[in-house]
């Protein structure tokens, strides 16, 4: 939901208590728990410089190749670092159509030479499910030696779940955790931190968030006062989360 559209907080929150109530029976954390949700496409036309433009400006190190909502792709680093214009390529090799010329030779031809992101994304797209335990998550990545996974419901993507990810979630545990829980207040706190970081002016290296029985609290400051209302209904809306207590100071308060 988008912090900056209200909507009527009393129903939503008796919603989210039964929601809190029924997940306390789920011991397991699931890749929809922890991914990210805002993920960045690009279609199978976009030129590869303007790929690697957005892995730059994204700060992310992949990017899901997406056409008509399905999944033809994924363009990664790895993708982009043996290129002609570098003069990286691994092997001098000769174009599609001379003698000699093998399917294996034509793929790494491609990821040097190709002009767009259908040219040089990989194919072979490892995915999971959105309601895959994390367990089945970090085997998925260690098997498959790679750095993120795709997370699917059904046939649409909605979302990613990268290393950074699961190590997050191992940090956002209580210190002695003897087990996972989706419903955890650890979980939640980890979500609310997510989320005040997603949103402009709340400051949230300031705040300080607690979580007991699903129940946030708030502290230290924000920002910007306007952020205040708007960042408070999108915790209210996240899963598990049964109440918010908001006592953040404003930190430039308005004189005169």
């Amino acid at each position: 939901m988008s912090p900056g559209i209200e909507t009527p907080i009393g129903s939503n929150r008796d919603s989210h208590r039964r929601r809190a109530q029924s997940a306390a029976t789920n011991s397991t954390i699931h890749a929809k728990d922890i991914m990210t949700t805002n993920v960045v496409t690009v279609g199978p036309e976009t030129t590869v410089r303007n790929v690697a433009l957005l892995l730059g400006e994204k700060h992310i190190s992949a990017v899901p190749v997406v056409d008509g909502g399905s999944v033809l792709g994924i363009v990664s680093e790895g993708d982009l670092i043996h290129r002609q214009e570098l003069g990286t390529e691994t092997e001098r090799l000769s174009r599609p159509g001379t003698s000699g010329e093998t399917e294996a030779v034509n793929d790494p031809y491609a990821k040097s030479h190709g002009m767009r992101a259908a040219d040089v994304m990989t194919r072979n797209v490892i995915t999971v499910f959105e309601d895959s335990s994390l367990a089945e998550v970090a085997k998925t990545l260690e098997t498959n030696r790679i750095k993120r996974v795709l997370v699917m419901r059904e046939a649409t993507l909605v979302g990613i779940v990268s290393r950074a990810d699961i190590v997050r979630a191992l940090a956002a545990q209580r210190e002695g955790s003897l087990g996972p829980v989706s419903s955890d207040d650890d979980l939640i706190r980890y979500k609310v931190i997510e989320t005040l970081m997603g949103i402009p002016g709340t400051s949230p290296w300031s705040t300080t968030v607690s979580v007991s029985n699903g129940v946030v609290e708030l502290g230290g400051s924000v920002e910007d006062e306007a952020t205040r209302d708007p960042s408070r209904i999108a915790v209210e809306n996240l899963p598990y989360v049964v109440d918010v207590k908001d006592h953040r100071a404003n930190l430039q308060p308005s004189w005169g």
